[in-house]
């Protein structure tokens, strides 16, 4: 796979079933200034104060006109969905107020998600494009963005300097 999105990507998969499946890119941040710009633009539709040097991140190549937020349990709203324990999915824009109101929560928010018709990533992981893991929140709320797809691949006892960048079939 030759992508410089998906590039040493950590997707968490939200959904995945015969129709396909949802994932959303949880260590690239997009870069300080356009975060502010677009934590500006919400301040103006919830007339809210939103921190604008919270991270945000790319969530994927599809809809990056749509905001979604990955968080734990300490911030719930009833359009909240769980995708894993102690981790939920929301895209309503009081989710977003409730998480900088509250300093004891953890949340990623993210613009766009990743997604893969029926079979796509399947086939994808048989052709060795990706390699699949369980998770925690703990990962993926508190391993640092720039180490976590070293700690993740590094968990299988890889030497990374041996990997390729193409995938294949042994």
């Amino acid at each position: 796979m030759v992508d410089n999105l998906f590039t040493k990507s950590v997707i968490f998969i939200c959904e995945h079933n015969s129709n396909g499946a949802v994932g959303l890119i949880i260590n690239k941040r997009l870069d300080a200034v356009l975060s502010s710009q677009i934590y500006g633009d919400l301040n103006k539709k919830v007339d809210g104060n939103l921190d604008q040097s919270s991270p945000l991140y790319i969530g994927g190549p599809v809809s990056v006109e749509r905001g979604i937020m990955l968080h734990d349990k300490k911030i719930l709203l009833n359009s909240s969905v769980e995708v894993s324990k102690n981790l939920f999915m929301s895209s309503h824009l009081d989710i977003l107020r409730m998480a900088h109101k509250n300093s004891k929560c953890s949340y990623k928010f993210m613009m766009g998600y990743s997604g893969w018709s029926s079979g796509q990533l399947e086939n994808e992981l048989e052709n060795g494009d990706w390699i699949i893991q369980d998770t925690s929140a703990d990962f993926v709320f508190n391993c640092k963005d720039d180490q976590m797809w070293k700690m993740a691949i590094g968990s299988y006892g890889f030497d990374i300097s041996n990997l390729s960048s193409h995938g294949a079939k042994a």
